[in-house]
């Protein structure tokens, strides 16, 4: 399912990209007295996540980015200016951006307009020039719940300058920026914590194939697996643990195993489709829960059986050996709890690494 739910991503995004291109007519001419490409410097920080949604495979975040780069032509003489550098806000900023040329750099996987956005303008005399944007607006990402609830999950923001091919413009992370690039070490969604921010650098080829330079800013977040333990760890252990009351119930002790059996596990049916209700999607992939309750049905039905088949056994072999169902047994309730635990902690100790 997720490998085509990323292909279908993809294809959004390069549909995304050539809509961006048409829309935007032919690129405005570059500046002049300049080397090709233009080095253009980026740096991220995430501000905020407050939304993360990980069927629809979507985010809602506030991020900042900061373009750098050098256009001589916007050089001035500080000394007649008065100042060395010069400041824009808001709708002058807007207004300074229209008249002098810009990277245009905008985020590829994001989904519609922004709910909010501010824009600010610096110009130093030497030509340097620094653009920062700030938006508030939703994302579309790519979840894999395969280790829920131990997952990490990196949320991609993509940054690409659509108008102007690698020949013209490329991306640049050094250390400074990659210093200046952060995510908040408080974000409003629970559950999660945030981790760190890497930049990978990549080549892909638009629609005339050119060949144009991709930055991709991956937040990565790891989830707060302790919370979930109330939530579907101790539920589980409490249905399951019906096979110690058949493995270890006494002998003069009538009870109907089959029909404790038979409502645990519809307990167990019932508490996937619960989790399913409350965690959306983790059911639907080899998570460790998911792999935990499948592995249930099937050790709480031989636990049945076994006990069954010890308790009624009339073979030519017990007949000669009266304690040997008992020596069985008495092994029994202990290996085979024991092994149902060891494949769990094996389970979450491989979504772990």
């Amino acid at each position: 399912m997720f490998p085509l739910r990323r292909l279908f991503a993809t294809f959004l995004l390069f549909a995304g990209l050539a809509s961006q291109a048409f829309a935007s007519g032919p690129p405005p001419s570059l500046p002049g007295r300049v080397h090709l490409p233009i080095e253009t410097h980026l740096s991220v920080r995430v501000l905020n996540i407050t939304r993360l949604e990980e069927t629809k495979d979507e985010i809602s975040a506030r991020v900042e980015y900061t373009q750098g780069w050098r256009d001589p032509n916007q050089a001035f003489d500080p000394i007649a200016a008065g100042v060395y550098r010069h400041d824009y806000f808001g709708e002058e900023a807007e207004s300074k951006i229209a008249e002098i040329w810009t990277p245009d750099v905008t985020i590829a996987n994001q989904i519609d307009e922004p709910r909010s956005r501010s824009v600010a303008l610096s110009i130093s005399a030497d030509g340097s020039i620094a653009l920062i944007r700030q938006l508030d607006a939703d994302f579309r990402i790519s979840v894999d719940l395969a280790a829920f609830p131990f997952d990490r999950q990196n949320i991609d923001f993509i940054f690409t300058a659509p108008r102007y091919s690698a020949s013209d413009l490329i991306f640049v992370v050094d250390d400074r920026d990659r210093e200046l690039s952060a995510i908040a070490e408080q974000i409003s969604i629970s559950d999660w914590r945030p981790e760190r921010l890497s930049f990978t650098l990549t080549q892909f080829y638009g629609w005339n194939a050119k060949p144009f330079v991709r930055a991709t800013a991956t937040a990565t977040m790891s989830r707060e697996w302790p919370r979930y333990l109330l939530r579907i760890f101790v539920p589980f252990a409490a249905v399951v643990s019906v096979s110690l009351f058949i493995l270890w119930a006494p002998q003069k002790l009538k009870v109907d195993h089959a029909g404790i059996t038979y409502s645990a596990l519809l307990a167990l049916a019932a508490l996937s489709f619960t989790f399913e209700s409350s965690f959306p999607g983790s059911m639907s992939v080899n998570s460790p829960i998911a792999f935990m309750i499948s592995l249930g049905y099937f050790y709480l039905v031989l636990t049945l059986l076994i006990h069954l088949g010890l308790q009624y056994a009339d073979f030519p072999a017990v007949r000669r050996n009266v304690y040997l169902v008992r020596e069985i047994h008495r092994s029994v309730r202990f290996t085979l709890p024991a092994i149902f635990t060891l494949i769990c902690i094996c389970s979450v100790v491989r979504s772990l690494s």
